[in-house]
């Protein structure tokens, strides 16, 4: 299975490369940041301490991107490097309003058999100075993830308060293979309420985040983070 991801993953990028072929060279753009915790969907992927992350994209001006981003994260098997592979093509339907889709591809360098592939989703509307963003992840049924499937269906809101200080909050509910961490039968949700400042050359950024897991890594938490996009 691990093979046949990989596989899908790079039949994707290359053929998401050869649409784009004859167009003018993709914009590039990368990040790196440091944060106090790896929270993925509320839960903490590295054991509630620091993570460094950081990615790559390049995308056409037609909508099709490429892309890659990595965390440190808890030891899995014997891989402590989450290491996603996407690709996708987004682009406005409406004035104000645009639309996002592709296929991600989890990956865990050093263990087998873990990787799993997530076709998402998602339509962003702004009104006013306000973002809003309602978005869908599927994974289909894969060996990686117990020969079960995975659905995770999200709310994501960003205001500006002023300049340089941003308010953004969300809130997801999942259900299927990761849905439900403390085995009590009732499926995760999770959301947060969070400051984005950019001074000192950095974006920084303070999160509340909490789930209704009842499991240390899901334990309500302030996360911070540091980072720079380039």
């Amino acid at each position: 299975m691990a093979f046949k991801i990989a596989f899908s993953a790079a039949f994707i990028t290359v053929s998401l490369a050869t649409a784009a072929h004859g167009q003018t060279a993709p914009s590039v753009e990368g990040n790196v940041s440091l944060v106090s915790d790896y929270r993925f969907r509320g839960i903490s992927l590295s054991d509630e301490t620091l993570a460094l992350q950081g990615g790559l994209d390049a995308s056409w001006q037609s909508g099709f991107y490429v892309g890659a981003w990595g965390s440190s994260i808890e030891p899995v098997g014997g891989s402590e490097l989450e290491l996603d592979l996407y690709a996708g093509y987004g682009g406005e339907i409406a004035e104000g309003v645009s639309f996002d889709a592709g296929v991600l591809v989890y990956t865990y360098p050093g263990q087998d058999d873990s990787a799993y592939v997530e076709p998402y989703a998602s339509v962003t509307a702004m009104t006013g100075p306000a973002q809003s963003t309602l978005g869908i992840a599927y994974a289909p049924e894969q060996d990686n993830i117990g020969d079960d499937d995975n659905l995770y269906v999200y709310y994501a809101g960003e205001v500006p308060l002023t300049g340089a200080i941003g308010l953004s909050f969300g809130a997801g509910y999942e259900k299927g293979a990761f849905g439900d961490p403390d085995g009590d039968g009732d499926d995760k949700l999770n959301w947060t309420l969070g400051l984005s400042l950019a001074a000192a050359g950095l974006d920084w950024g303070l999160a509340y985040v909490d789930t209704s897991e009842d499991v240390d890594t899901g334990d309500a938490q302030l996360v911070v983070s540091a980072g720079r996009a380039f």
